[in-house]
């Protein structure tokens, strides 16, 4: 590998490390947990030589062989490591019981004030007629509006005029 592909490959890695870490501080998303992965010496304090050294402790985590590369086999294996650590938090918290299992009461649980919140600003919003149902014409509104709101697209691939208008007026 070539001084300026490692070069590059530590550009991408930083921004890699760094990146989720503001977003979740600007978000406040994780609650610093993001952040903490900076502090390689775990004494609770970031510096500025820990902030340059991670993307370097992130590298030598995924190049388990040492050899100075990264391997596509390596990258697998720490992308699997790492899904099947998100699986594991993602799998416990669901797990309302503990039992080690995830029933429909579990999963029903978790999730079910929100999701009849969800259903019912649904109902509210798109049900035009107020039947309890969404006809064929209420479930297009539907779509298009969840097209013009996720990708300021509508679903035919046309651009969103009200959404060029909204970005023109900022």
């Amino acid at each position: 590998m070539t001084y300026i592909s490692k070069l590059g490959l530590m550009a991408l890695m930083t921004a890699a490390t760094i990146a989720p870490v503001a977003y979740a501080q600007d978000k406040g998303a994780m609650k610093g947990a993001h952040i903490m992965m900076l502090d390689l010496d775990g004494d609770g304090q970031i510096t500025r030589a820990e902030v340059e050294a991670a993307p370097q402790a992130r590298f030598d985590k995924i190049d388990t062989d040492g050899s100075g590369t990264i391997s596509l086999d390596e990258m697998k294996a720490r992308a699997q490591a790492e899904a099947a650590a998100r699986a594991e938090r993602h799998f416990a918290r669901l797990d309302a019981d503990g039992d080690g299992q995830i029933s429909p009461e579990d999963m029903q649980g978790k999730h079910k004030d929100r999701m009849s919140k969800r259903m019912d600003r649904m109902f509210d919003r798109f049900d035009a007629n107020d039947d309890g149902t969404l006809d064929a014409d209420e479930l297009a509104k539907m779509q298009e509006h969840h097209g013009k709101k996720h990708h300021g697209k509508m679903h035919d691939g046309k651009k969103d005029e009200s959404k060029q208008s909204e970005d023109a007026g900022e």
